[in-house]
């Protein structure tokens, strides 16, 4: 079997030019174009339609594609970790985070990946804002809730569970509510406007009057501890404050659904090896 000849036709197909695979393979347009002849004559079929500024799959040749791409691109995985096992990466990761995830999930991780590869700079991205991993040249990001974006990977870290908190001094001024209908009649933070639906497991929902609205997590717990309102803070964020008696958990007999915390990345082909070395950690870790 022509493996080499077989590369350079998965790769003129995922670049969809002689140019872009003499790039990505390192060599020449008239070397891949060389090899291409010669593995379509090992063949004995065209594979691609040419013109003097187009090319495209031929009908057996999108056939072919699909039958030996994940073969191609699972062999190149394979050399790839190989490599990694016998270097040290080093480069550039890019890793963003919300500014309470970056401080609660992130950073352990990268504290972990630092110390096992010395040689990787990491670039911490930590905002509330939302990331386009592609468009913003974000090598990881950790994110909660259901996965939107079909042309995103996702690794599950975990669950995350949320309460309904308040300070004492809150409660103080209105009343400790009972039901989940009494927490329309509270002052409520939250970090967006439309973030005001709150639903509970049974299927209820209730729409809280918000008075505050942070931007951010960080400043909606804070304004909760200062007692502005009621609010929807992971559980991860609040155990400090509870502990102290700075806040208390809401409606504890009425849980609300967990959430899934993720490791996102873009689908790419070939991964940096610093981007390789940290999910292999995160693999590794859960």
């Amino acid at each position: 079997m022509d493996f080499d000849g077989m590369r350079v036709f998965v790769t003129i197909a995922d670049t969809g030019t002689l140019t872009g695979a003499a790039e990505k393979l390192g060599s020449t347009k008239s070397t891949i174009s060389r090899r291409l002849a010669a593995y379509e004559h090992q063949l004995g079929v065209t594979l691609f339609r040419r013109s003097t500024r187009f090319i495209s799959l031929t009908d057996i040749g999108r056939q072919h594609y699909d039958q030996v791409r994940e073969l191609v691109h699972e062999a190149e995985t394979a050399v790839n970790n190989i490599i990694d096992l016998r270097t040290e990466p080093t480069g550039l990761l890019r890793v963003s985070a919300s500014i309470m995830g970056g401080q609660h999930l992130l950073a352990p991780l990268i504290w972990q990946f630092k110390k096992k590869h010395p040689k990787v700079r990491v670039e911490l991205v930590i905002t509330d804002e939302y990331v386009d991993l592609v468009r913003d040249g974000i090598d990881f990001t950790i994110r909660m809730g259901k996965l939107q974006d079909s042309d995103l990977l996702a690794r599950r870290l975990g669950s995350g569970h949320r309460s309904i908190v308040a300070s004492p001094q809150l409660l103080e001024r209105y009343f400790v509510p009972q039901i989940p209908s009494d927490l329309k009649r509270l002052p409520a933070i939250v970090t967006k406007p439309d973030n005001n639906l709150w639903r509970f497991t049974n299927g209820e929902a209730i729409s809280v009057n918000w008075e505050l609205s942070t931007g951010t997590l960080s400043l909606a717990l804070d304004a909760c501890v200062q007692g502005f309102g009621i609010a929807l803070i992971p559980d991860l964020y609040i155990k400090p404050y509870t502990y102290r008696g700075e806040l208390t958990h809401l409606l504890a007999k009425q849980p609300l659904p967990s959430v899934d915390i993720s490791l996102v990345y873009p689908k790419l082909q070939h991964q940096s090896p610093a981007a390789r070395a940290f999910l292999a950690l995160i693999r590794d870790a859960y």
